[in-house]
């Protein structure tokens, strides 16, 4: 069972509305948030724009070495993004 670290919600012109932190290790300043945030969304909204397959929702799933970024799109155009830490092995 994996653990969710932290969770974002987006607006669709790419603003911050919540964020919390459930992890205990690694925290970033509300900076550092914002600018993730944005960054993650401006990626999310080119990736829709380059995409070969017309009907492209961009970027579903980031997947790194520690952890998994999900991104799950409202009916409204907010955008949630869990980032979950996958179990170990």
């Amino acid at each position: 069972m994996a653990a969710i670290y932290c969770l974002y919600i987006i607006n669709k012109s790419g603003g911050l509305i919540f964020y919390k932190d459930y992890g205990s290790a690694g925290r970033m300043d509300t900076n550092d948030t914002l600018r993730l945030a944005s960054l993650w969304h401006s990626m999310h909204a080119i990736s829709q724009q380059l995409s070969p397959v017309s009907g492209c929702s961009g970027i579903e799933l980031l997947e790194a070495d520690n952890f998994d970024l999900h991104c799950f799109q409202s009916l409204t155009d907010s955008d949630v993004r869990p980032s979950v830490i996958p179990p170990i092995l």
